[in-house]
């Protein structure tokens, strides 16, 4: 039996993670030499500690973020953990490149540094979003992209959403709040070319609620066009 390995080859699962050939920036990644299926586990707890790998002891963080989002490109499979991301977190980085939003992975590494992470954890206490976490650090004279404070918050370990947020009493389920809220963002990436997966991911809520919150949107506009069927008829 053989897996994936973090250089995108196959490998026996019992053998350590493989470097590749001529590739000197993973001979000093925090995950050479580590069993590579513990990167490609589904089960929570083996994923926090992998990633915290990543965060906390690699210097080559940027590089291999950078290497595997250009390798993935498009293409709808994604597995495993690389530059301390999920498959889920590089799906939604495919859905903010189709809304232009490119990060600066150096900049988001620099605001993981002690200095930064004390002014961004008390903004994720209060739940701000990645947008009010940008405009608050305008403040610090840091002028810095969303993406790229959503990028920061993931290798802190946050969840950096950017679903709306409800108000005291909106008892709406996500779904609800999608139809409400997040049409045009979700037909301009349907329209990109992201799966459902993709946008599921970049809202970070299960892929049923976003089917859910589209067929609402269906029934709506065929309520519509019976109803100037039935106008013109008349």
């Amino acid at each position: 039996m053989t897996t994936q390995t973090l250089n995108g080859t196959s490998r026996p699962i019992s053998r350590p993670l493989a470097v590749a050939v001529n590739s000197t920036w993973r001979e000093n990644a925090a995950c050479a030499g580590k069993e590579a299926e513990d990167f490609f586990s589904d089960t929570p707890g083996t994923q926090r500690r992998v990633r915290s790998i990543c965060h906390n002891k690699c210097p080559v963080l940027v590089r291999c973020l950078a290497t595997i989002l250009e390798s993935e490109g498009e293409r709808g499979y994604k597995w495993g953990i690389y530059g301390g991301l999920t498959a889920d977190q590089r799906r939604a980085l495919r859905c903010e490149a189709i809304l232009g939003n490119v990060p600066d992975l150096a900049q988001a590494r620099m605001l993981t540094s002690l200095k930064w992470r004390h002014v961004l954890y008390p903004m994720r206490y209060r739940g701000a979003n990645p947008t009010e976490m940008a405009q608050e650090l305008e403040a610090y004279g840091l002028s810095v992209s969303p993406v790229t404070v959503r990028i920061a918050v993931w290798w802190l370990g946050g969840r950096a959403p950017v679903l709306p947020r409800r108000g005291a009493g909106d008892r709406r389920s996500d779904w609800q709040l999608i139809r409400d809220e997040c049409r045009t963002v979700v037909l301009q990436l349907r329209d990109g070319g992201a799966t459902g997966y993709d946008i599921a991911a970049y809202l970070n809520v299960r892929r049923g609620a976003v089917e859910e919150a589209v067929r609402s949107w269906n029934r709506d506009a065929s309520a519509s066009f019976s109803t100037v069927g039935e106008e013109m008829a008349a």
